[in-house]
């Protein structure tokens, strides 16, 4: 592998970046780290890929096109492809079921449900690595099954042609326990749950759990609320993963302000790989297409982004990092750009290392818990992004310079990081992380 040069002193840095990547590489998929998450996470493998380009481009593209062997039949690619392997996960196929309701156009095993559509942007991104004769067969080999993703995602999610989808599990929206998520999932929590969160007993059923052998309980998500997902990931089951039947069950739905941003995106780039190889996205497609990128400013009052309860229309009024994703969807209108460069500069979300996934302030804010207050590379990343093509260079630039800097204090790629004193915690050999770093070396391009 070649990689292109970096100042001296931040070489080493690159090399363990490159290490951990190698290290998590299964062949045709990289796992996010070799312990906790020992399968394939979709959003995962784009952020992955998006680092691995200036590694490998090929193997870069086998990243992405790995992801359609996970496709169902109706189109949606679920959030995990499990690997052949015997490291235990404890959301593994036995919770889902999904071979009882289809099966996988590669024959693997997989969740019932989705993640944030990164595919074009690493796809576009791994592209511009490419010749163009190169960046077309790629193209032509990815573009009917992300066609098909993208319209699942409005077929079976949209299903009143408001433009806006709706998830129907916080593992959906990459981002498990912001305060949004655990404000509409904690009223359905199993009834021993709420009856031992009332007797302040969360802690007695830690010794039930296994998802935090690595890494300490406080880092993640609290027992009660695990729990809470495991109960609705049995609803989804029970409604066979069909969102019809899904509406008619306890299971909360959500309109997820990052989820939708990223998705206005991700069809931009669909436009544009479409365009490449000659295809023509259809109409109707192109219609919802235009239908979200209008809709979204009703999630926004006085210039703040949220999510909204698909069933009660109501917001859940929580600022997270998921509010400030409009800007990597550029839909901001220009005069409130700066408004809300402002306040993710600020010392509420930027206390001094990156962009806080809760504010500081917040009274769920914890600096070293999972989303509810850590700092995230790929968060950073999309945010500087959106940045630049708003043309706010200087905050672009900050942003990126200070999440490398926040990486090489620690010197290791952790999952996540406080943002008040940069310490590394979740996973430590953690492959988005890596990758992310790679692509920030590299300059971005």
């Amino acid at each position: 592998m070649s990689v292109p040069s970096v100042p001296a002193e931040l070489a080493k840095l690159r090399e363990t970046a490159v290490s951990v990547l190698r290290g998590n590489d299964l062949g045709d998929i990289t796992r996010p780290s070799p312990t906790l998450y020992p399968h394939q996470w979709l959003w995962d493998s784009c952020f992955i890929a998006i680092g691995l380009r200036h590694l490998d481009t090929e193997r870069a593209a086998a990243e992405i096109l790995s992801l359609l062997r996970g496709q169902w039949p109706n189109g949606m690619i679920p959030h995990v492809i499990f690997a052949e392997t015997t490291d235990f996960y404890h959301a593994g196929p036995q919770r889902w079921r999904c071979d009882r309701v289809t099966a996988t156009a590669g024959g693997v095993q997989s969740t019932g449900v989705t993640q944030p559509p990164m595919i074009a942007e690493a796809a576009v991104r791994i592209g511009t690595m490419m010749s163009s004769s190169a960046r077309g067969g790629f193209y032509r080999r990815l573009y009917p099954g992300l066609l098909r993703f993208h319209q699942w995602l409005y077929d079976e999610r949209d299903p009143d042609d408001e433009g806006l989808v709706s998830l129907v599990h916080s593992w959906e929206s990459g981002m498990d326990n912001t305060p949004t998520w655990m404000e509409i999932t904690r009223p359905v929590a199993p009834l021993g749950v709420r009856v031992l969160r009332r007797l302040n007993g969360d802690d007695a059923l830690d010794a039930l759990r296994r998802d935090s052998k690595e890494v300490p309980p406080d880092e993640r998500l609290t027992s009660g609320d695990l729990f809470t997902l495991y109960r609705i990931v049995r609803e989804l089951r029970r409604a066979h993963y069909n969102f019809r039947e899904i509406r008619r069950t306890i299971v909360p739905l959500v309109q997820d302000v990052a989820f939708n941003a990223i998705l206005i995106r991700a069809n931009e780039h669909l436009t544009a790989i479409a365009a490449e190889i000659g295809a023509v996205v259809p109409a109707r497609l192109a219609r919802s297409m235009r239908r979200t990128r209008e809709a979204i400013a009703e999630l926004a009052v006085d210039g703040v982004y949220y999510s909204r309860d698909f069933r009660t229309r109501t917001l859940l009024r929580h600022e997270t990092i998921a509010g400030l994703l409009p800007l990597y969807a550029g839909v901001v209108p220009e005069e409130n750009v700066d408004e809300m460069a402002k306040r993710l500069a600020s010392p509420r979300y930027w206390s001094r290392f990156g962009v806080a996934s809760v504010p500081v302030d917040d009274p769920s804010f914890l600096p070293r818990c999972y989303w509810q207050g850590p700092v995230w590379v790929n968060m950073n990343w999309l945010i500087a992004d959106g940045l630049e093509r708003y043309g706010r260079l200087d905050a672009a630039d900050n942003l990126r310079s200070n999440t490398i800097d926040v990486i090489a204090a620690s010197g290791a790629m952790y999952e996540y990081y406080s943002p008040l004193d940069g310490s590394g915690a979740g996973s430590n050999r953690f492959s988005w992380t890596a990758a992310l770093l790679i692509d920030l070396l590299a300059g971005n391009r």
